[in-house]
């Protein structure tokens, strides 16, 4: 198995210390990125060059970053924004907590390089609060930056100027979406809306607004510091560069590990990078995308990690988590407990979201439970189908995914719940009972 670690460009190596002070973050060439951006690029060039990098954004969508940028950067608005999102919906992701509290400097170098890019004053972080560790390193190297002239107004002697302003909220799930983060920083309710228009035409204030996960962000520094050829020597032909990935082992309660791994790096690669070792016999599956992500069985351990083969696969990068299911999982229950879950996180804003996840729930509670009939297949297609065209944001999109993965390599477990009223691992326990009428006959 290659050595990773010898590819990172955003996480610290085992035993290295974070970089959170200005000091340390500058002997690793910190902020020269900003300083050559400034002094020698034009803001279009600094948009080409991310384009030329394959820089995908990493919160989920893959669009390239510099297809984006250029968007607000070419609107006729003298007022434009950057929303930096550092949120993670997944609460069971690692990856931007650790970022935070192990590189802030490199996300908030970012943050100013998408500013200059797309010429924006105004910069937001949106975060979770229960980041604390996290949220107190970015405070602090705010702090540092701004006494170092690396943020705040006329940057480094040029007539560029951009703040930054921290928020950390915790919504739910919804509150990593974008334009639910839109609404909260206007001081609204936290909804998403309908689009198009995107937020880089009429975003923030109902003007041009550029937003990026952190690590899409952390990720320029980079690429301008090394150029866009050295960036895009990692990864793969259509998505240069690495991925924090967020792995849980089979163990119950078993701590996260948040690992940097190469775009195309097989699945079964990053399990072993991560400490995970397991015959196939030990278990079900690999779930691929967080909550939202679909469960793939173990011949597709060798699918390279990357947009467009997980997708095929069935399984989204989402909130880029691998996690083990044991071999003794009913895939009925699991799709049952995910969807469960993701009714319960819906804003409920879009009827198909709102209604279509819980009636999911409701006819797989039925099969679990012995009441389940041949129909319902048929009917979980149609929901299947009707929730993700029917919803306006990417909650609703990729709602449905466990259900249609645990169907589509494990139709037997449904089968033989509806037609044998058994659970193929003998662990499933019926959430719902007959209900027995008694007739009462008039003599």
């Amino acid at each position: 198995m290659p050595d990773f670690a010898k590819s990172y460009r955003l996480l610290r190596r085992s035993g290295e210390a974070p970089l959170r002070s200005l000091a340390a973050y500058r002997e690793t060439g910190g902020y020269l990125a900003l300083e050559k951006a400034l002094r020698q690029q034009t803001p279009e060039q600094l948009i080409q060059q991310v384009t030329d990098a394959q820089l995908r954004g990493r919160g989920g969508a893959g669009r390239l970053a510099g297809e984006k940028w250029r968007i607000v950067r070419q609107s006729p608005d003298d007022q434009k924004y950057v929303i930096c999102n550092a949120y993670d919906a997944d609460s069971r992701s690692y990856a931007a907590r650790t970022l935070l509290a192990q590189n802030p400097h490199q996300v908030i170098e970012g943050i100013v390089l998408a500013a200059y890019a797309v010429g924006a004053s105004e910069a937001y972080l949106v975060t979770r609060s229960f980041f604390n560790e996290g949220i107190e390193a970015v405070q602090a190297a705010l702090k540092e930056a701004s006494e170092a002239n690396l943020v705040g107004r006329d940057i480094l002697g040029t007539e560029f100027s951009c703040n930054i302003t921290v928020l950390a909220l915790d919504m739910g799930f919804m509150g990593g979406e974008e334009t639910v983060q839109i609404a909260v920083i206007k001081g609204r309710r936290g909804m998403p809306e309908q689009r198009p228009p995107f937020p880089a035409q009429y975003g923030l204030w109902d003007k041009p607004t550029a937003i990026n996960s952190l690590e899409t962000l952390a990720n320029v520094p980079v690429i301008v510091r090394d150029g866009a050829a050295a960036f895009k020597s990692v990864g793969t032909a259509t998505t240069g560069g690495t991925k924090l990935v967020t792995v849980y082992d089979l163990v119950p309660d078993s701590a996260p590990v948040v690992v940097e791994v190469p775009f195309g790096t097989p699945l079964r690669e990053i399990l072993a990078f991560a400490g995970v070792n397991r015959a196939p016999d030990q278990m079900r599956a690999v779930v691929v995308g967080g909550a939202e992500g679909g469960a793939l069985p173990p011949p597709l351990l060798d699918t390279p990690y990357d947009f467009d083969p997980v997708e095929d696969a069935g399984a989204i990068i989402g909130s880029s988590i691998l996690e083990l299911l044991p071999a003794g999982t009913c895939m009925v229950s699991w799709a049952m407990e995910r969807s469960r879950y993701l009714s319960k996180e819906t804003c409920g804003k879009c009827v198909p979201c709102r209604l279509g996840v819980k009636r999911i729930t409701g006819i797989l509670e039925g099969i679990i439970s012995d009441l389940g009939v041949n129909g319902d297949l048929e009917v979980l297609d149609e929901f299947a189908a009707y929730v993700p065209n029917g919803s306006i944001c990417g909650f609703g999109v990729q709602a449905t995914n466990p259900l249609k993965t645990a169907k589509r390599y494990w139709p037997e477990h449904f089968i033989m719940h509806i037609q044998e009223q058994q659970c193929p691992t003998g662990a499933c326990v019926p959430v719902r009972s007959h209900r027995f009428v008694t007739k009462h006959v008039l003599p």
